[in-house]
């Protein structure tokens, strides 16, 4: 074998050409330091890794390290972020004084007087109505254009004057009740009433009932009543007879 064919001899290491386009400069300058080198996945792969990395527990990590921020959630992620930062706020204090467990006990009871109150005044049952009232109660009805009423005997009189010819609904709804104590509460009720009078002469109203509650030594009672009004329709304050 001569020098120069010695000389022919090539490197096994050499790397081939390759067919195809030549890279040019700039594409070699926009691939960074930690690319070169290494193997390139395709576009679409890529794609579908970003996808996989906006999973549904990352996004519900993302939703609740933002701190109320919702990005691209929908309705579903906003209820769970509602469910996840209200699930561990304080409940509404109790009130002063009153032990946690004797006011949601109370708050019970009174739901149950009220529930009670409602039916009685729509079936006529007049002692199951005396049973939810303090002897003394006091009722005012001068939003409705009714009287001042003190006592039960007297209030449920009035009712069964002006209430035993109509068939009534009442409806109540949103209370709002507070312990102010072991033995006495305020409560705030949202109500609709529907009263139809013989001869298809009726009355649809809606507004609140403002009472306190009383029990001494026993159930509680509705201690006073204040009934005031947002709308009724179609009749005049003056033929609904306080109801």
């Amino acid at each position: 074998m001569t020098t120069t064919q010695r000389g022919r001899r090539t490197d096994s290491r050499t790397t081939p050409e390759t067919s195809g386009p030549a890279r040019t400069a700039t594409s070699d300058a926009s691939v960074s330091n930690e690319t070169v080198g290494r193997p390139q996945a395709p576009l679409s792969h890529r794609a579908g890794l970003a996808r996989g990395w906006w999973s549904a527990p990352k996004r519900r990590r993302l939703l609740l390290s933002a701190g109320g921020l919702v990005i691209g959630g929908g309705a579903a992620s906003a209820l769970w972020l509602h469910q996840a930062t209200t699930a561990g706020a304080d409940p509404e204090p109790p009130s002063e004084g009153v032990e946690p467990a004797v006011a949601a006990t109370a708050v019970a009871e009174i739901k149950q007087v009220k529930a009670r109150y409602f039916r009685a005044v729509d079936t006529k049952d007049w002692e199951l109505l005396e049973a939810q009232l303090t002897d003394d109660v006091v009722v005012d009805t001068t939003g409705s254009g009714g009287p001042v009423l003190v006592g039960s005997d007297a209030f449920i009189a009035f009712l069964q004057l002006t209430l035993s010819p109509a068939t009534t609904v009442h409806h109540g709804h949103s209370p709002e009740i507070e312990v102010t104590s072991p033995t006495t509460a305020t409560g705030v009720w949202a109500m609709q009433d529907l009263l139809v009078y013989p001869g298809e002469s009726r009355v649809l109203g809606f507004g609140h009932y403002h009472e306190t509650y009383e029990s001494e030594g026993g159930p509680w009672r509705i201690a006073s009543l204040k009934l005031t009004r947002v709308h009724m329709d179609p009749i005049s304050q003056q033929e609904t007879f306080g109801m």
